[in-house]
């Protein structure tokens, strides 16, 4: 029995590309080899780590990037006198058989290697399989689909490789424009996943194009406008109007308040000192007094719009990105970084200023603890993790391994001698810790290592306060509980006691 068009191809095309294929699989066993050195915190692991490094940031992309070129160049699409079209070929079933190629000898490997990292791991695959399936779509969106769109406008390798090196040029070209044109802007919510989309779609329906036409300086055109059109969609989109409807006003009884800090709290003369100005831009700090919280609620502000209005004078912000400001009950208030473009600091600094503050927030609430316990052995912790000390260094704090990433925010607490483990007459004094998130972008290893090591105090390094085996763990997670807006007005506000200066010396001074 014949096999189909597209299986009879991608056989021809392993004939054709063995040695490339063998390459990229032997890599695949490398990379699991190398990686879990780095994952128990042996004092021994640099250079398997390093080696690990350099497989997946240069040799394995380089090797698709080669298997790509040869796959698609094996029936090239540029120019007017290819073979394949004189044979029985029809357009659809020679794309499919490089999807199929790419399935088998990318996509499964790809995926097979994960599953046996987090397995080595001590993990467990099938608990993340929503998170395996979104590494793939990560994977396409950013290595597959444009490496294969790319070869498929280009008619040799080595006018791959310059093409590729010309995106890359490009994109940042776009990107750096586009940041000076947005800086530091809030996305609007739902922008990350249609961006997302609009880069696997367009560059695929480009490369469906050009398999069905051939029609190379219009399917270059529409690769070079997928990046115009995601910059044009960030500028045109109302980005304030989807804001203000995804974080609805706080209202309920529950509520955090903000209120003015008092008058007499605050700087009335500016401090000497150079003015800080980053990109033309002004950090005020903003005071703000909260209460009304929950003691097990916490605001993350993710970015704030400011309105200053004076006698004849008036500037409204868009909603700009804000980093690190936390709302809880444990601080009577909250200063809020606002930046402010020079010349709007400068227009408004010298009189008193009606300032209107509006935060968007991601409300989280502590759920009850649960109590786990460490033990000289591997041990699980919430978060499908699986934490164990290095044989050649107890000394060091126990490694937690987590399926792509740790449950964040996710705080630890434990009571922890002063001195050693082995000194029975040591006081245990209570210790809290938050682990880390992993990065959700695209990455080879799907495993995310954390070290339980505890702080001194808040806001200290790693103190000499040991984890102990059979020391009872309290994890408490928080949870997401919708998004809201916070917004005070404050009156008569003087803004230039307010902003970042020098001092003398240079380093930064904050009211």
């Amino acid at each position: 029995m014949a096999l189909p068009q597209p299986l009879h191809i991608a056989r021809k095309d392993l004939l054709h590309l063995w040695p490339e294929t063998l390459v990229v699989l032997l890599l695949f066993a490398a990379f699991c080899w190398a990686a879990p050195s780095g994952w128990s915190g042996s004092q021994y692991a640099g250079v398997a780590t390093l080696l690990a490094a350099f497989l997946k940031g240069f040799l394995m992309p380089i090797s698709w990037l080669v298997l790509i070129s040869r796959l698609i160049h094996d029936e090239p699409l540029v120019g007017d006198r290819q073979f394949w079209t004189s044979r029985p070929y029809h357009w659809a079933k020679l794309l499919a058989a490089k999807a199929i190629y790419l399935g088998v000898f990318l996509y499964v490997p790809f995926l097979l290697m994960q599953i046996f990292l987090l397995k080595r791991a001590g993990l467990y695959p099938t608990t993340v399989v929503p998170a395996l399936l979104h590494n793939l779509l990560l994977l396409t969106a950013i290595l597959v689909v444009p490496l294969t769109a790319i070869a498929a406008v280009t008619a040799t390798f080595a006018r791959m490789l310059l093409s590729t090196i010309g995106a890359m040029i490009y994109l940042l070209i776009v990107g750096l424009g586009l940041l000076y044109l947005i800086f530091r802007r809030m996305p609007p919510p739902g922008f990350e996943p249609l961006v997302l989309t609009l880069i696997v779609l367009l560059p695929l329906a480009a490369l469906i194009y050009q398999y069905a036409t051939r029609r190379t300086p219009i399917t270059r055109i529409l690769l070079l406008g997928t990046p115009l059109l995601i910059a044009l969609l960030l500028v045109i989109v109302p980005a304030t109007a989807l804001i203000r409807r995804a974080y609805p006003v706080a209202g309920a009884a529950s509520d955090p308040k903000l209120a003015p800090v008092p008058a007499q709290l605050l700087p009335k003369t500016a401090p000497t000192g150079a003015l800080q100005v980053l990109n033309n831009m002004v950090e005020v700090g903003i005071p703000v007094a909260t209460s009304g919280i929950d003691e097990q609620s916490n605001y993350t502000v993710k970015g704030y719009a400011v309105t200053l209005d004076a006698p004849g004078q008036h500037w409204v912000s868009p909603y700009l990105n804000e980093l690190g400001t936390e709302i809880n009950a444990y601080q009577p208030g909250v200063l809020v970084p606002v930046a402010l473009p020079l010349d709007v600091f400068n227009q408004f600094k010298s009189t008193p200023v009606d300032v209107h503050l509006s935060l968007a927030a991601d409300h989280l609430k502590l759920d009850s603890p649960t109590t786990w316990r460490a033990s000289a052995e591997p041990f699980s912790v919430p978060g499908h993790g699986r934490c164990s000390w290095a044989a050649d260094n107890p000394e060091a704090a126990p490694i937690c391994r987590f399926p792509f990433a740790a449950p964040q925010p996710d705080f630890v607490s434990a009571r922890l001698p002063a001195s050693s483990c082995g000194d029975p007459e040591s006081t245990r004094t209570p210790h809290q810790m938050n682990l880390v998130a992993g990065s959700s972008t695209l990455d080879f290893d799907p495993v995310v290592t954390v070290p339980l090591s505890f702080p001194a105090s808040r806001g200290a390094g790693p103190a000499p306060h040991p984890l102990c085996p059979g020391t009872p763990l309290a994890f408490s997670e928080a949870k997401a509980q919708g998004k809201v807006r916070l917004e005070v007005d404050l009156h008569g506000l003087q803004l230039d006691p307010l902003a970042a200066r020098f001092q003398e010396r240079g380093s930064p001074l904050r009211q």
